[in-house]
């Protein structure tokens, strides 16, 4: 495929792009219920002539779009689902579903994949290798990637990109990220039991409310004393239950928060610290302690040699300007995760904002818009990191 004519063909269907994502942004909907959306998107496969495969994953779309070399398969993805909040404003193409709207972008990032689709399409007979398109649900809920890639979406695939939107970067500019890229996350419940009694005589009882204060307090200091100040770990706790009433001493304290890590090594670690810190605090007032973790999201971990791909894509297309290195991990949690968990790829940012039009507001927002200039260079991007993936992989 030669890259001029790529760009050439981008520009011509530039339109096309941002109609499409207007009518993705209007029927935006959550989780694994997609009807609308995997109707629109097959729509549209269907007039480009593809072969695709839903219900992968229970509602993601597989396309597989065959190249010159057959030994050779690579992937993108984009998320479809998204966020239950109401939209502000009244552009032509708001949400027309209450309460639900795309403010975390996954409109854009399928408006990308589809324009990648059709730009393929229509250069079918250049395609060097493979390439397959995955559609994914419930990237903000429970996680989609896993259910996909269990009925076998990653088979065959050599190598896979995704990309996310990002507000805090102009329109023109793509972020990378080496090494990791998100955290891991893993939900901490902690269960203390004391004995109850009268408020009036807390002699005659043990209080599980003071015993829970103090290790809660405790565990503040297994971040800040028993990790390197080298290593990224958060431990938080959102969520307290425990008592009956304000004149009896509370005999059972339920604790929930989140433990997010960049590695698997720096997780056990604060797992272990942190079930030991609760067993012996509890313990020093008379109480029992128990830790139960539950594995959420596994850390996204990018491979350095695709994110040099990107990096070069996008100094092709926008110049050494065009690129913004990230020094820090997002602490978030992303599950593209598991795809760069299972064979090589790459995860990065694609600039959507534009201060001097006034698109500024954040991710998550009921104000979220993008600049509508960056679909095109999402898809010119896309498209060129195939490219060079295969040349990489065919060496």
């Amino acid at each position: 495929m030669n890259r001029e004519n790529i760009l050439q063909n981008i520009e011509k269907n530039n339109q096309w792009f941002i109609n499409t994502r207007r009518e993705l942004h209007k029927i935006p909907e959550l989780d694994f219920e997609l009807p609308k959306t995997v109707a629109y998107v097959t729509s549209l496969l269907d007039e480009m002539g593809l072969t695709y495969k839903t219900g992968v994953g229970k509602s993601g779309i597989v396309v597989d779009i065959e190249g010159k070399n057959k030994n050779i398969t690579i992937a993108l993805r984009a998320d479809m689902d998204a966020l239950p909040i109401l939209e502000c404003g009244n552009k032509e193409y708001s949400s027309t579903i209450s309460g639900h709207m795309h403010a975390c972008g996954h409109d854009v990032h399928t408006a990308i994949l589809l324009g990648v689709a059709k730009t393929i399409s229509e250069n079918r007979d250049s395609l060097p290798c493979n390439v397959r398109l995955l559609f994914q649900p419930a990237e903000e809920t429970t996680g989609g990637a896993l259910p996909m890639i269990e009925d076998g979406c990653l088979e065959g695939v050599d190598a896979i990109f995704g990309l996310h939107v990002d507000p805090t970067i102009e329109c023109g500019v793509i972020g990378i990220k080496y090494g990791a890229y998100c955290a891991s996350s893993t939900d901490v419940i902690i269960e203390v039991e004391g004995k109850s009694c009268h408020g009036a005589y807390p002699s005659q009882g043990i209080d599980a409310i003071v015993a829970t204060c103090g290790i809660v307090t405790n565990l503040q200091s297994v971040i800040s004393r028993n990790i390197d100040s080298r290593d990224s770990a958060v431990l938080s706790f959102g969520k307290i239950i425990g008592g009956e009433k304000e004149n009896i001493v509370a005999q059972n304290v339920r604790v929930s928060g989140t433990l997010r890590t960049l590695s698997p090594e720096i997780k056990n670690k604060v797992k272990e610290r942190v079930k030991e810190m609760v067993e012996f605090t509890a313990k020093g007032y008379g109480a029992t302690g128990k830790v139960t973790y539950k594995d959420s999201y596994t850390a996204l971990i990018n491979h350095d040699e695709y994110i040099d791909i990107v990096k070069e894509n996008g100094k092709e297309l926008l110049g050494d300007n065009g690129i913004y290195v990230k020094a820090l991990a997002n602490m978030g949690v992303e599950d593209f995760a598991y795809f760069v968990e299972k064979v090589p790829g790459a995860f990065f940012n694609l600039g959507v904002g534009n201060k001097k039009k006034g698109i500024t507001a954040p991710l998550h927002n009921d104000k979220f818009d993008i600049d509508e200039d960056s679909l095109k260079i999402g898809v010119a991007l896309q498209i060129f990191n195939i490219l060079s993936a295969y040349d990489k992989l065919n060496k």
